[in-house]
């Protein structure tokens, strides 16, 4: 397996474990406050990276070279976490992943101004094509943008910038102390603004806490180690593999039934990550000719 499709594979396990973290976001943002969430996503998700470091670290695995990169990470993250939750008070599942899928496009600028990496037309390709279904999915005309469009807009800039750094300081910064820190961060930030936004939280919304951090701090890893492993606008097509399980989610757990369009729009989305994945196992190709 070459580097790159072990990237794709990482992501995509990465993308399932977020997908049920952020279904039981939704069930808790009308029960608990957007800090409280925060805290306890972060809280839990750091336990097992704290038994992990006490049984087999070193020191050496969470010491950093760049501090300031992992202040920034984590003041993005709580961002990206707040704004991901208030803005799923207001909308679908399917339909809030679908506007945070324009990170894409927003990886393609940070790479090109902050990795100089050079973007071929296959890659171009495969990203306008999987936009294009996010289009048929969103159906502008509907005045699916008004409510919490705007909090998913943050998410996408948030998560393209967070991604791609991780990407640039890979050489310095491993993924474990990466998601050590980042997750730390999120903690802190989630801990100071909970004391303002407290909520009573019953003992099964604690449950659902732990489980959210479990999957969140699994996928964080996991995402964060594709990005480290190949460029953030090769692996970004997996990405859309969520809107699949946002669907499941929403009929399953909401009775919101997929429209035509969502499972069009599915269908040229899921398409595009599959192309990318087929031009990487042709024979004698450089990333950069993607």
């Amino acid at each position: 397996m070459t580097p790159i499709s072990r990237a794709l594979l990482i992501m995509a396990f990465g993308i399932a474990f977020m997908s049920f973290m952020d279904a039981i976001i939704k069930h808790l943002s009308d029960e608990l406050s957007a800090a409280q969430i925060l805290f306890f996503r972060s809280f839990f998700g750091l336990l097992p990276l704290l038994v992990l470091f006490f049984r087999k670290g070193s020191p050496t695995s969470i010491r950093t070279k760049r501090p300031l990169l992992h202040v920034l990470r984590a003041a993005l993250g709580a961002l990206m976490f707040v704004s991901f939750t208030i803005g799923l008070r207001e909308m679908s599942l399917a339909n809030a992943l679908a506007i945070c899928f324009a990170a894409p496009f927003f990886m393609v600028g940070f790479s090109l101004l902050l990795l100089k990496e050079p973007i071929g037309p296959h890659r171009i390709f495969a990203m306008l094509a999987g936009f294009g279904g996010v289009l048929i999915v969103l159906q502008p005309d509907t005045g699916i943008f008004d409510g919490g469009a705007g909090y998913m807009l943050i998410v996408a800039l948030s998560y393209a910038l967070t991604q791609t750094l991780a990407r640039k300081y890979k050489d310095s910064e491993s993924t474990f102390c990466l998601t050590f820190w980042g997750t730390s961060g999120m903690t802190l930030c989630g801990a100071v603004m909970m004391v303002f936004f407290w909520q009573e939280l019953t003992l099964m919304a604690l449950v659902w806490c732990v489980a959210m951090g479990v999957f969140g701090t699994s996928a964080h890893y996991l995402m964060t180690e594709a990005a480290r492993t190949a460029s953030p606008v090769v692996v970004s097509p997996m990405e859309y593999t969520a809107l699949i399980w946002a669907a499941v989610f929403d009929w399953v757990v909401w009775q919101s039934a997929p429209e035509h369009a969502t499972m069009i729009g599915s269908l040229v989305i899921v398409a595009s990550g599959i192309y990318i994945v087929w031009r990487e196992r042709l024979p004698h190709k450089e990333v950069v000719s993607l």
